[in-house]
């Protein structure tokens, strides 16, 4: 037994692959997939197989596996996409994307207007009106959406709980904040778990308009729980349909609700930019009691400011721009990019949100620390407006808290180059039944072309950037483009703009020629 020999079960060699000349693994599709196995079958078998007529059993194998490969080849290129921000397709994939690196698309803000509040006499009382009465209103779509109306602090937000107060001898109250949406009340029950998730009951809730209270103590919302200290804290988290979900702590960073406790979440739900509507829309007639009358009074309320900031949330287009500017600022203003993305992504509850920002460094003396940063705010979908005092106010202290301590921001308004646009388009007459249709899609390029994602401040408008973006519709034969400022000499088939200024479009009209 000492001179025995351990023979190995296996030697391992290197294995002889058979060439196959034409195998490669580009075009994975059905129909190059079938071509290229019959083209490996006449190969692999030197014609000694000829049964590939299209009703033979082998075409069929064939048939099969081509599409199964087809399929799994999808689903794969598919996943693959997913995982990155530049080309996921699926808004509940790129939120996770989000999640995953702590960025926090924005929630869909309500629309504010300011109301009056009329009673026809004078009382020796005052009348009182609960806050968050519920006025419903027509819109110009012929939607019926709801407001809700606050009394407005000296900032003119909104001052939640309060009632709205017509003082005895008055007539009116002009200090009525509106707000779109309807309020809700959730009801849960502690279970002194770790990290206790409650998720609302209606959706879309509303930007900041989470409230938390257990057992009639209200908690505060915090972005992170950082502190390893049991405070009276809770986080929010949304999925891509605007259900929110209200987060607790460990009781190491943050305390835990105990078992049993009463948890009531109060919050809002609503939001979009169907809530902009115009002034006087609402005309609206209410009934109220004053102590010590025996009659109820009619109170008028009536919107004497158009509605604005209305915001349906980030999209994947949205997200897809934000995210990678979030990573690359790491929440801290150093390069002028920094300070742009601040801005950009800048949103306020009452006050709407920036649109669009430039930050621009003096080259002056001794102002080399000192930065411009021009600002603009979100309009609607597309449009932009000078942001309100308050507005800048608010962004100052968000940069302040951000900023390099030596640098010196100054806020200013930018300016918006409105500019009318009409697009002659020539289309053959065997289309003219399609007109309206065209007149449709050529208007919706124009309006992509034209989306807040794709411009910039200091961009030049040119008529053969937007016939490019117009050629997407084969059936027009040819353009012709004209752009209309309020300076004659920025005007034409280009208008520039300077580094404070930014190009918007005030009205796009298109006009057929059929021939």
């Amino acid at each position: 037994m000492a001179n025995a020999v351990v023979q190995p079960i296996e030697v391992a060699q290197q294995t002889r692959t058979p060439s196959l000349g034409t195998l490669n693994y580009t075009n994975q599709d059905y129909f190059s997939l079938k071509t290229r196995l019959r083209d490996l079958i006449k190969e692999q078998f030197l014609g000694n197989f000829n049964d590939l007529f299209e009703s033979s059993l082998a075409i069929m194998l064939v048939e099969l596996f081509s599409f199964a490969a087809d399929t799994v080849n999808f689903k794969n290129d598919q996943t693959a996409n997913e995982v990155y921000i530049d080309s996921v397709g699926e808004v509940a994939n790129a939120f996770r994307i989000a999640k995953a690196v702590g960025f926090s698309p924005t929630p869909p803000i309500a629309s504010r207007a300011m109301f009056s509040a009329t009673i026809p006499s004078v009382l020796s009382a005052d009348l009182a009106i609960p806050g968050g009465t519920t006025l419903p209103i027509v819109t110009d779509q012929n939607e019926t959406i709801s407001y809700q109306l606050y009394p407005a602090d000296l900032l003119g937000n909104p001052s939640l709980g309060e009632d709205i107060v017509i003082p005895a001898g008055n007539l009116t109250n002009t200090r009525v904040v509106g707000l779109e949406g309807s309020g809700r009340t959730d009801t849960f029950v502690g279970n002194g778990q770790t990290s206790q998730t409650i998720t609302l009951t209606n959706l879309p809730v509303i930007y900041d308009s989470v409230l938390v209270a257990v057992d009639g103590i209200r908690w505060a919302q915090v972005d992170y729980f950082t502190d390893n200290q049991k405070r009276r804290e809770y986080r929010v988290e949304f999925d891509s349909n605007w259900t929110a979900f209200v987060v607790f702590g460990s009781s190491r960073a943050g305390l835990i609700p105990s078992n049993g406790s009463q948890i009531t979440v109060t919050y809002r739900v609503g939001g979009g930019a169907r809530g902009n509507i115009v002034t006087g829309a609402a005309n609206i007639q209410r009934n109220f009691v004053v102590n010590g009358l025996g009659f109820p009074i009619p109170v008028t309320f009536t919107n004497y400011t158009k509605g604005e900031f209305g915001y349906d949330g980030d999209g994947i287009n949205e997200v897809r721009q934000k995210l990678p500017a979030y990573l690359r600022t790491q929440d801290r203003a150093v390069t002028g990019a920094d300070y742009k993305t601040l801005a950009d992504q800048y949103v306020t509850p009452y006050l709407g949100q920036i649109g669009k920002s430039t930050a621009v460094l003096r080259n002056q003396g001794c102002s080399g620390n000192i930065l411009d940063l021009y600002v603009l705010a979100r309009d609607g979908s597309a449009g932009l407006q000078r942001a309100s005092d308050q507005m800048k106010g608010s962004l100052a202290g968000f940069i302040d808290d951000r900023k390099m301590a030596t640098d010196h921001v100054c806020i200013r308004d930018g300016t918006v180059i409105p500019v009318d646009v009409a697009i002659d388009v020539v289309v053959d007459k065997f289309f003219l039944k399609l007109k309206e249709e065209l007149n449709v899609r050529l208007t919706n390029q124009a309006n992509q072309f034209f989306s807040l994602n794709n411009w910039e401040y200091g961009q030049t408008l040119r008529d053969t950037d937007l016939i490019k973006a117009l050629s997407e519709v084969a059936e027009v034969r040819q353009f012709d483009v004209t752009f209309t400022t309020d300076d004659a000499g920025n005007s034409g088939d280009l208008v520039a703009a300077k580094y404070y200024e930014i190009v918007r479009p005030d009205s796009i009209s298109v006009s057929f020629t059929f021939q």
